[in-house]
């Protein structure tokens, strides 16, 4: 039992040998230069490069066709105010403050005036139609438009502002408005 025993361990020891021999690096071969080992991660293969593409010839000139040419659609630019609804929406009874004080001013020449009052319209539907006086100042969307016209002397300003909405709606304001450039 012992002999079958020592051949068996002597069959273990023969058949680990082996694997390791199949496995270890060949020895080196005395006729090529000696190689520098390193810790470096393997790389791959080298890649077939491709040729550098070849010239195509320019496009051949198209030939006219006896078919009529196709429309090309219209691009319509891109609005910078809010589109028109397409009917007007009224959000409540068409109503803005009356004017107390001028928003802005600033002199020009020949002693006249710049002044600006800002408008917080409330309800009715844009667009806003808005007149200062008589005179139409603008047509707009916007709730807080500027209404901007120009002044002169100490007197006060005594002025209307009338707004229209789209829904039909309109609202007239006269105001009185101390100068601001003028001391008391």
């Amino acid at each position: 039992m012992h002999k079958r025993y020592a051949l068996t361990i002597l069959a273990l020891i023969g058949l680990v040998a082996s694997t390791l021999a199949c496995n270890a690096p060949p020895p080196p071969n005395p006729d090529l230069p000696p190689t520098e080992t390193t810790d470096a991660p393997p790389t791959s293969p080298p890649q077939e490069t491709t040729p550098p593409p070849t010239e195509t010839p320019p496009p051949a000139t198209p030939t006219p066709t006896k078919h009529p040419p196709t429309e090309t659609p219209t691009l319509t630019p891109t609005p910078t105010e809010q589109p028109p609804p397409t009917e007007a929406v009224s959000t409540g009874p068409l109503d803005f403050p009356v004017p107390a004080m001028l928003d802005n001013w600033q002199t020009l020449t020949d002693g006249k005036h710049e002044a600006t009052i800002i408008l917080h319209i409330l309800g009715g539907a844009p667009p806003y139609t808005i007149y200062h006086d008589q005179n139409l100042v603008t047509t707009t969307w916007e709730t807080a438009p500027a209404v901007i016209f120009q002044a002169q002397g100490c007197s006060a300003l005594v002025h209307s502002i009338t707004v229209e909405s789209a829904d039909g709606q309109s609202l007239k304001h006269d105001y009185w408005i101390p100068v601001p450039w003028c001391g008391d």
